[in-house]
């Protein structure tokens, strides 16, 4: 597929009114993504707390990787 540049084609440019309402769609969807999954959370109140804890432990062991592997490296470097 071949890009033609704007300078090329005046009317390919998008014009200032849809940079706006492009931007305004962005916090749209993500508004709209939200109350979607606020009402996905008040469908499913037991599932949501599971996955809430799934989140919680995932975040748990990505802390607590590193510290990990930093006292065997210094076991190791010490033995």
């Amino acid at each position: 597929m071949s890009h033609i540049p704007n300078s090329a084609m005046p009317t390919a440019a998008p014009r200032a009114e849809e940079k706006v309402q492009a931007s305004e769609g962005r916090f749209g969807r993500i508004s709209a993504m939200r109350s979607g999954v606020a009402d996905k959370v008040r469908e499913y109140p037991k599932t949501a707390a599971a996955a809430g804890t799934a989140v919680a432990a995932g975040l748990v062991a990505a802390a607590a990787i590193p510290a990990i592997r930093r006292r065997r490296a210094d076991a190791k470097a010490s033995a």
